[in-house]
Order: C-alpha cells, then structure tokens, then sequence
C-alpha cells in the first residue's frame, strides 16, 4: 500500500471550507505532506457569462470573464489561509476549474495524483441532511483515492441554532472498523499511520454481525444445540486475539493508548455507538466490506456510516491491497 505523499483538500469558500482545511493542513503539517487545495466554481455561477457570450458577443468577453472568477476565487483562498493559517502561505498548490462540482473534484485528484481527499459532507447549500446525488455523497462512492469527509460532530445533526461555525477538531483517538475482509490490513496500517503523525490512541473494532450469528446457529451440528451465551464469549475472544496478531504484523503494537474491542448486533449501529463511547475523532473504514462489490450500495454498512457518523469517516480506496 502507498504511502500518502500528496494531500488534497476540497473547498467551496462555504462554512465549511475553513475546518476542511484545518483537517487538511493539520495532517499536512504532522504528516510532512504536499498540499493541492482544490475549488471548482459550479456552472450556475458560469452560465450567465456563456449565455450573454452567445446572444451578445459584442458586450461580454466569455474567457476573460472566466479568468477573472478564477483569479477572485483564487485571491478569497489565499485570504482564508493568511487569516487562519498563515505558516501555510504560498506552501500550498491552488487550482480552479470549472464545471459540475463532484466531476470537476474527481479529474483533478487524478491530475495531482492525490494520495488523499479533504472534503466536508456538506457545501454551500448547509442543508441539514445530504440529499442522494450531493456533489460529498457522489465523490465518496466514485473516488478510488482514500476520501478524509470531515463534519463538526458538534453541529452535525444540526442540534445548534445554526450560528455554530464548523471547526476541525485536534485528533486523539483514531478509529479502526475492520472486518477481516482482505481490506483490513489496510485499514489497520493507514489507522496507524493517522494516529502515529497525530499522536492519537488507536481503538481497533470489529463487530459480529446478527446475519453471521443467524448463519452459524442455522449450521451448527448436531443440530438445535447452539448456545448462544457459550459461543458469544469465545468468538470474541477469538476474535479478539486474531485482531491483535493483525494490529502486531502491521506494526503498531508500539501505539500509545492501543485498544481493541469486540461487539455483536447490527455492524453500522454498533460501529457508530462504539465510536461515540470511546470519543473517536476520526473513524477508518475499508472502501467495501466482505461482498467486494464495485461500488458500495445504498443500504450498504459504509453508506450508512457515511451519512450518521457525526464524526470524520476515511474512507480508503478499492486499490489499497493491490
């Protein structure tokens, strides 16, 4: 698996542009990392200029236009950064474009050639809740690059009156959801690396699912003598130790702070519970789990993450054991 070299951060000059790049910059910053902050100016905001270009062409210059809300939205990025994080001045790559947001986000990362993505769950439009489609929702199913989507747990559920400013949080305890699909070595190593350049504890969970359970009490022989509360405790156990030998292989063993846990019931639900009670400040996940299916489903256990966690969720790309 590659090492994260080049660091992308996704911004829209919304509220919550400035914690997006409080995430980015802060992991650039502790992870020695090169920055591209990137920003597409939505084709509602261009149109006008292409519509008066065609039916006047004597009264408005198309390109030169262009280049001017290219250079503004430019000048309003190196502002944010002088005001909030001025050690960052001219160390970071800027690029603009034009288009539709969630296209414009996914061809620049392959241009970069970004190792990671920045970007809040949430733009412009500050809805209380993603719609399907949303330009967060669309890069986060089609990026094959690992996506950081950040959110303000403080204000994600929108329990505030609305005034709250989303801030990026410093990172303490980093998360680690694994399932012993082929995805969680992977998963345990960037947890690692996160929590090694932040200095945050690691928590590595795993859940047993109520289908698994189904699934063995359905097989077990001789037949109608499963136990439920005997095989509990030895499974997780099991479990247990199987992590353990994972988390030592990857060579994070040394990691202050390191925990495991091992639970049973719904996955997302115990994911997301468990994450709330250790105080996780950023939840890893494979990009799929055990079905390996091309793109996550809509009902799918990282779907779901995705759109509850009120914590920061890395998502990491389907080539990371390639």
């Amino acid at each position: 698996m590659a090492d994260i070299k080049t660091l992308m951060a996704c911004i829209d000059l919304s509220d919550y542009s400035p914690m997006t790049l409080g995430y980015a910059l802060g992991l650039a910053e502790q992870g020695d990392l090169n920055v591209t902050i990137c920003s597409i100016v939505p084709l509602r905001e261009v149109n006008p200029a292409f519509m008066a270009g065609m039916m006047y062409p004597c009264r408005e210059d198309t390109k030169e236009y262009l280049d001017a809300l290219k250079k503004n939205r430019k000048a309003q990025i190196n502002e944010l950064i002088m005001e909030q994080f001025p050690q960052f001045i001219n160390k970071t790559d800027i690029r603009i474009s034009t288009g539709y947001p969630a296209d414009g986000i996914i061809d620049m990362v392959d241009r970069v050639g970004a190792d990671l993505v920045v970007m809040a769950n949430k733009g412009r439009s500050n809805l209380s809740k993603f719609m399907f489609g949303s330009t967060a929702e669309y890069v986060f199913r089609h990026s094959t690059t690992p996506l950081l989507s950040v959110r303000d747990k403080h204000i994600f559920k929108r329990t505030h009156s609305g005034k709250a400013t989303p801030e990026a949080t410093k990172i303490r305890t980093v998360m680690a959801a694994v399932d012993f699909s082929l995805w969680s070595p992977a998963i345990l190593a960037k947890a690692g690396w996160l929590a090694k350049i932040s200095g945050a504890k690691l928590h590595a969970f795993n859940c047993i699912s109520t289908k698994e359970l189904s699934w063995v009490k359905s097989h077990y022989i001789p037949e109608n003598t499963f136990d439920l509360e005997q095989f509990l405790p030895k499974e997780k156990q099991r479990r247990h130790d199987l992590l353990a030998d994972q988390i030592k292989a990857a060579g994070l063993s040394d990691i202050d702070g390191l925990d495991i846990s091992i639970d049973s019931g719904v996955p997302y639900e115990q994911i997301l519970s468990a994450s709330q009670e250790i105080g996780a400040d950023v939840l890893v996940l494979g990009p799929r789990g055990r079905s390996r299916s091309a793109k996550f489903t809509l009902g799918s256990t990282i779907e779901k993450i995705f759109r509850h966690s009120p914590v920061p969720v890395l998502r990491l790309g389907p080539d990371i054991i390639h």
